[in-house]
């Protein structure tokens, strides 16, 4: 099956949906689940995310601990989007109608969670993502999307601000074909354009053959002032200190997703000693059960939807109406509130590792 097919496969299947949420906003948009659990859905791209997953069973379970709501406990649903493309659609409703949670979970990447967003916006109900950073995501003007990672443009802002506090210069980008890193550089040369920089100069990167010795060699050929990686990969890890070997005042940058995945390899900071990183700055020695930005942002997400369920109660228009309106002052990443597309406010904070150690930068 080509992709254009499953697309429109996918497209067919949604179209209903519509009605069928119109019924069920009728008949109390199926506040009560036979199990009478409050449900939570949890949407991601496969199993192994097992720290994220973990991360959302220690909210749920703080929240049952805490009293739950009205004696009713609330209960984590997990599907996956692994399968054939669009599989994370087909998942999506069978969380809305088979498993009724009140809220969707995701940690999908963009074109995934596109197809997620669409059968929310269909169903009425929240759909909270926290990887995916694809600013078209949050362009449809729809109320149950929200998002507590900072998105592209956001990310590109603060990086872009810090280049130009350090006087500015020639300015590099590595890129590869995957669609969300498409998206970042978009962002990233919009916003050095709106400063009126030069046009950065783009390094297309081969990931299905990496030749990281001539990628050094185009990289250092360029006389460049700041590098900025908008992806993770494996290999990253000896470029950056090939480069701080042969061009120690190199600026380099990370977006997010660079950083998750530097969090990920679990070889400390020391290798990535000057680099500046999109990341949350949170108290990891107060929240030992969540070692890594996936695992904090996943956590603040369930823990907005079980606190707006406290305070609007389970009918998920309702819950919706309060997050996207509401400011979520506890969360362990920062103050949470949406603005009108769902985007997170103040959300891109940058960090520069320091001696082994992450540092804000103000």
């Amino acid at each position: 099956m080509t992709r254009l097919t499953s697309y429109l496969f996918v497209l067919a299947f949604l179209l209903p949906l519509k009605g069928i949420s119109q019924d069920q906003k009728q008949s109390g948009t199926g506040s009560d689940t036979p199990s009478g659990y409050i449900t939570i859905g949890l949407l991601l791209p496969d199993h192994s995310h097992s720290e994220v997953i973990e991360a959302a069973e220690f909210a749920i379970q703080e929240a049952n601990a805490a009293g739950a709501y009205k004696g009713r406990e609330f209960k984590l649903v997990i599907r996956t989007a692994e399968g054939f493309w669009g599989a994370g659609s087909k998942e999506s409703v069978s969380l809305v109608y088979e498993d009724q949670v009140r809220a969707i979970v995701g940690a999908l990447d963009g074109r995934n969670g596109h197809l997620a967003e669409q059968v929310a916006t269909k169903s009425h109900l929240s759909y909270i993502e926290t990887y995916a950073t694809e600013p078209t995501l949050s362009q449809a003007f729809v109320p149950w999307f929200m998002r507590v990672v900072p998105n592209d443009r956001q990310q590109s802002l603060a990086i872009v601000n810090q280049i130009q506090n350090k006087g500015g210069g020639k300015i590099g980008i590595l890129s590869t074909p995957d669609y969300d890193t498409r998206y970042a550089v978009r962002s990233l040369t919009k916003e050095i354009a709106a400063r009126s920089f030069s046009a950065p100069v783009v390094f297309e990167v081969d990931t299905s053959d990496i030749q990281k010795e001539e990628l050094l060699k185009r990289i250092m050929n360029r006389k460049l002032d700041h590098l900025v990686i908008p992806f993770d990969a494996d290999y990253l890890k000896d470029l950056i200190s090939a480069l701080r070997a042969e061009k120690p005042d190199l600026n380099v940058y990370g977006t997010l997703h660079f950083t998750m995945g530097a969090e990920s390899r679990e070889s400390g900071w020391d290798p990535y000693e000057g680099v500046h990183m999109i990341a949350p700055l949170f108290d990891k020695a107060k929240y030992p059960a969540l070692p890594d930005s996936r695992s904090a942002y996943m956590y603040d997400a369930i823990k907005l939807v079980v606190h707006a369920i406290r305070q609007a109660g389970t009918d998920r228009v309702d819950i919706t109406d309060y997050i996207s309106d509401s400011i979520y002052p506890h969360a362990i990443t920062g103050s949470i509130s949406f603005d009108e597309l769902g985007n997170r406010q103040a959300a891109a904070t940058l960090i520069r590792i320091r001696n082994g150690l992450p540092e804000l930068i103000k």
